[in-house]
């Protein structure tokens, strides 16, 4: 069995069902042109780590995979909330593999280093590692056991979210390892620092 596995949380790119704020900037095509950007990017991040790698889908696997390589398992998320999601997820992946870590595809500066240092502390003493998003939430979050209380019932979509987990890991008595802040693309103002435009 391998130890370390990466779920990657993906929507299944569809016109007007991905990049819903940058699309109020960009409109609707070209939002769906940088999110399958994105993907391709996720994609070439994460091609070279020794993990098994699981797509989780949002809104239905996509008939075309070839936005990851073929090694990926694609599975389809569930019902519900980020949270919930999040924690079948990780329930169904930590039945196979140790340490497991979860991101998503809207984080182009994430580096197979910072992954890789993710599972080396994860591997350690942390109980949880975490990667805070500029904007306030996190775009990682590792663990090697189930701990539903880090992201279940959470308000999502607000600057409060990593704060809060990290609060919660405290009053869970759980040690954690943060990793370096990074910004996500989620508005045409990423968009804009993304592409220095």
């Amino acid at each position: 069995m391998e130890e370390r596995a990466l779920i990657i949380f993906a929507k299944n790119p569809r016109l007007g069902k991905v990049k819903t704020r940058l699309a109020e900037g960009l409109g609707e095509i070209l939002a769906l042109e940088v999110y399958i950007e994105l993907l391709r990017i996720t994609d070439h991040i994460i091609r070279s780590l020794p993990v098994t790698k699981y797509i989780y889908w949002d809104g239905g696997i996509p008939e075309n995979q070839n936005y990851f390589s073929e090694d990926c398992i694609h599975r389809k998320q569930v019902n519900g909330d980020l949270g919930l999601k999040m924690g079948e997820a990780f329930s169904e992946v930590l039945k196979e593999h140790s340490l497991v870590c979860i991101i998503g595809t809207d984080c182009p500066y994430l580096s197979s280093e910072i992954l890789v240092n993710a599972y080396e502390n994860l591997a350690g003493k942390a109980d949880y590692v975490i990667g805070p998003a500029l904007d306030g939430g996190y775009y990682l979050l590792g663990l090697k056991k189930v701990f539903t209380g880090l992201f279940q019932d959470m308000v999502w979509s607000t600057d409060k979210v990593y704060e809060t987990t990290v609060k919660r890991g405290e009053n869970l008595n759980l040690s954690s390892y943060i990793l370096r802040e990074l910004g996500d693309i989620d508005s045409l103002n990423d968009y804009k620092n993304w592409k220095g435009i």
